[in-house]
């Protein structure tokens, strides 16, 4: 996971050993700044491709029911143009970003290690430190002058403790499925397949049944936006990566390709009768259809159905591994930086058509963007992985030594 590291003596006899170590601790952050990235550009790109399809799926949702499109959001089609109708009914085919995201994770399974904490821990810290910027440029704009949102120390706060000061759902549930990942895993490889598979019927119960068709908080469900739809999702990939040879995943990418458009089409078709019709099906399904909701049956379909798709490709491309390595920091750079309501008396001034084209254009104008300030906060964080690769890692493995001997 660490790459190559050069062998230095730990003593400091001579200033040429001195320098050698520094020049290869030099080499160590330089090569290794983004944590596991040599493990990335080695590795298949299937998934890589895919947490860049997947942010970029989150991207165009949020750009269109925060800005574009936000009658989309509230399923109210009353007097709508056709350009909404059409990405209602379409919406399913991006709304699996955050599915298939998980999903990744269950496949290759979270290995808890202090390294990807602290990378973690960065991203967080840098883009709740950008955060009071996006209300300065608004009072900027507006003539204001330089006004920050909150007082200096709420910053440093929020900077130093970005898990408890930055109130992101998806953060927070990642940073719980991060923590419980050792007992998740520790679990799967003690099951075998029928367990396995009988954790997953009795979880459908509790975070399909009971927690998106009847509301109930049995576990917590939240229509998905939960650790309880995240453990579930992890379980999910897990078991399709322990179970599902790839010869079978492979011999049938097409099958997957289709079963994900017909699951789209399908929730497209529940969620246009839940918003137009208020009586037979229609008033059923208004009272147990969350269109919205991660846990949505249909969408959690849709979400394996893609997913398996797009892990029965097999190539390698270094850049793509590269850039996937930033997808967090474009999530975060979108949750913390944009503000999407500076865009919507803007959006509404077009015909449907270049509306819509708006829409994917500012969608991938701000992947590119985004990915060019993540790059930007690799190098800045150079100095603070130097730190830590020089003083820090060493004291926390001791830490984890301690912890396997007992």
């Amino acid at each position: 996971m660490r790459g190559r590291y050069l062998s230095v003596g730990s003593g400091y006899p001579r200033t040429s050993e001195r320098r050698l170590e520094s020049s290869a601790l030099f080499c160590c952050v330089y090569y290794q700044y983004i944590p596991f990235m040599n493990d990335r550009s080695n590795r298949e790109s299937n998934a890589e491709l895919l947490r860049i399809i997947c942010i970029l799926f989150i991207l165009l949702h949020h750009f269109c029911v925060h800005a574009f499109y936000p009658e989309v959001l509230q399923t109210d089609m009353n007097g709508q143009s056709w350009d909404s109708h059409l990405l209602l009914f379409f919406h399913a085919f991006f709304f699996i970003g955050v599915n298939c995201f998980i999903l990744i994770s269950g496949w290759f399974s979270i290995k808890p290690k202090w390294r990807s904490f602290f990378n973690l821990y960065l991203i967080y810290a840098f883009y709740n430190l950008l955060h009071p910027f996006r209300h300065v440029a608004k009072a900027l704009m507006q003539g204001e002058g330089f006004v920050l949102p909150y007082p200096v120390q709420n910053i440093i706060a929020r900077t130093l403790l970005p898990f408890s000061h930055g109130h992101l759902w998806f953060m927070d549930c990642y940073l719980g499925l991060f923590l419980m990942a050792p007992l998740l895993n520790a679990a799967v490889n003690y099951m075998n397949r029928q367990q396995h598979l009988l954790v997953l019927i009795l979880l459908t119960v509790a975070n399909v049944y009971f927690g998106d068709f009847w509301s109930m908080n049995l576990i917590n469900a939240s229509e998905g936006y939960s650790l309880a739809n995240f453990v579930y999702l992890y379980l999910i990939g897990s078991y399709l990566h322990r179970y599902i040879s790839l010869d079978t995943i492979n011999r049938n990418r097409w099958r997957w390709f289709m079963a994900y458009c017909i699951f789209a089409v399908l929730w497209g078709i529940c969620t246009m009768l839940s918003a137009y019709f208020n009586n037979g099906i229609g008033a059923i399904l208004v009272q147990h259809w969350h269109a919205f909701a991660y846990n949505n049956p249909i969408i959690l379909l849709t979400s394996v159905s893609f997913f398996l798709f797009m892990m029965s490709w097999h190539f390698k491309s270094r850049f793509i591994n590269y850039i996937a390595a930033s997808m967090l920091g474009v999530y975060m750079f979108q949750e913390k930086v944009i503000r999407y309501g500076l865009l919507v008396p803007f959006a509404h001034q077009f015909s449907p058509i270049v509306q819509l084209s708006l829409l994917l254009a500012v969608t991938v104008a701000f992947f590119i963007m985004a990915v060019g300030v993540d790059q930007i906060r690799i190098l800045l964080t150079k100095p603070v992985w130097f730190i830590y690769n020089r003083y820090i890692e060493h004291w926390l493995s001791r830490i984890s030594s301690k912890f396997r001997s007992i």
